[in-house]
């Protein structure tokens, strides 16, 4: 007998239809932003070398490449999706939910109904959210990354939300796909971490395969001795309330900067105080003071990091060149950058990042404020800061002309590199939803308001 959990989170997945024009609306923005971040994702040494590993003839990626197999062509798209460490964040999950999910079910070629595309993608978010409340965050705490993990639950209901699979067959699903949850965030800041996101989605596709093909696994994977029990924590819930069956596509964040969001709050204080006091922070006698509620950002590793991908996970390195140069781009963490920029790594030294034990995050990212002193060679404070909501959360959402900059300027990072529009974006403009959120398409006014009225 299926537990409570397992019933409600397979009969939720079944009736899920995408939600209401305004979740609707969020999910075509969520697709939008991350097959821009997935173009730029392609030029990537991870995504190349993951190509090559590959080759073949049996699948063709969102690119155009073709490799061997339909499984690593998800498998490649969805590391592209990451690679960049660009894409969307869903926090009540602890993942990044649109690279896992996204890669599962829109293939090239294959042309499922918009409906359907919506459909299966809502139902991604709901087991994403239903089965980190089960295993609870301090799963993630705990030093598993989510999106290897808890996104192979994602891409699983979704691909098997789109074959239409029945309760059991979702329930058989779960557990396949349970044996090929993992993902360690010790891999951060290397090529392993977008690697994660690629397993996840390629598991959640063989995952369902296997189950239409007539697999048998345990018929409760969320039962005694399962899934939760190895992999939860004490702050998970045996029977979740409704909320965690509910569609929040709302709650799904973009990132406005190509780095860990654990770095995006302090971004954003840093643009605040650039904003109002220009180019002083060039002065060598000026030094910075941020205070962060404590925890809130272990998951940046690296205090002098050597490479882009360390620079991605680093607090003074983001807050420097923010400092110095303004809104953060992708030229700002690449190797090169790192090794060449003496002004930044003079800033760094100036830069001091206390964690305040008053305010304990318990690792929430979004917990309390931050705050950003600008101390004197006197030692006196010459101006304060305080920031409360990260950039691009539910909280400071972004404009319509937020995400258009942005994925202008992450596809042309593909027609430099490849001296072609992206292909998969000519199949997914046939979504209305997605279409929306285009550069030079009807921008579905109505759809607009209602994201911006609810």
């Amino acid at each position: 007998m299926p537990s409570v959990f397992t019933e409600r989170l397979c009969t939720a997945i079944r009736r899920c239809d995408g939600g209401d024009v305004a979740m609707r609306a969020l999910i075509g923005r969520a697709i939008a932003d991350t097959l821009g971040v997935a173009a730029a994702g392609f030029a990537e040494p991870v995504t190349r070398l993951t190509l090559e590993a590959y080759r073949g003839q049996g699948a063709v990626t969102w690119s155009g490449a073709v490799c061997e197999s339909e499984e690593a062509a998800v498998m490649i798209d969805a590391i592209a999706a990451h690679a960049l460490d660009f894409d969307d964040v869903y926090l009540e999950s602890a993942i990044h939910p649109s690279t896992v999910i996204l890669p599962a079910i829109l293939r090239s070629g294959r042309g499922h109904a918009p409906d359907e595309i919506i459909a299966a993608f809502s139902a991604g978010l709901i087991a994403a959210q239903a089965v980190a409340a089960r295993v609870g965050l301090g799963h993630y705490h705990k030093g598993w990354h989510g999106t290897g993990t808890i996104g192979a639950f994602a891409a699983a209901a979704a691909a098997g939300r789109l074959r239409r699979f029945d309760e059991k067959q979702l329930a058989t699903m779960f557990s396949i796909v349970a044996s090929q949850s993992a993902g360690l965030k010790v891999n951060f800041g290397t090529m392993t971490k977008p690697a994660h996101a690629g397993f996840a989605a390629s598991a959640g596709v063989r995952a369902a395969l296997l189950t239409r093909a007539g697999f048998t696994a345990a018929a409760d994977i969320f039962g005694p001795g399962g899934y939760a029990e190895l992999y939860g924590t004490p702050d998970g819930l045996e029977e979740p309330s409704d909320e965690a069956y509910r569609l929040r596509a709302d709650k799904v964040a973009l990132k406005l900067y190509p780095c860990c969001y654990g770095t995006h709050r302090l971004i954003g204080i840093a643009l605040d105080a650039r904003a109002k006091l220009g180019n002083a922070f060039c002065d060598e006698r000026l030094r910075v003071r941020i205070t962060v509620p404590k925890g809130s950002i272990d998951v940046l590793r690296y205090d002098r990091p050597r490479t882009g991908l360390e620079a991605k996970f680093s607090a003074p390195y983001s807050i420097a060149v923010s400092l110095l140069d303004g809104l953060p781009t992708l030229d700002h963490f690449t190797d090169a950058a790192v090794a060449s920029r003496g002004d930044v790594k003079a800033c760094m030294e100036r830069i001091d990042v206390i964690q305040n034990a008053a305010q304990d995050s318990g690792g929430d990212i979004e917990f309390g404020h931050v705050t950003l002193d600008v101390i004197g060679s006197d030692g006196a404070t010459r101006d304060s800061f305080t920031r409360h909501a990260i950039p691009g959360s539910p909280d400071d959402p972004p404009s319509r002309a937020d995400v258009i900059a942005k994925f202008q300027s992450v596809t042309a990072i593909f027609e430099r590199a490849f001296s072609k529009p992206f292909p998969i974006l000519q199949q997914a403009a046939d979504i209305a939803e997605v279409r929306a959120w285009l550069p030079d398409q009807d921008t579905r006014a109505s759809l607009q308001r209602a994201v911006a009225f609810r």
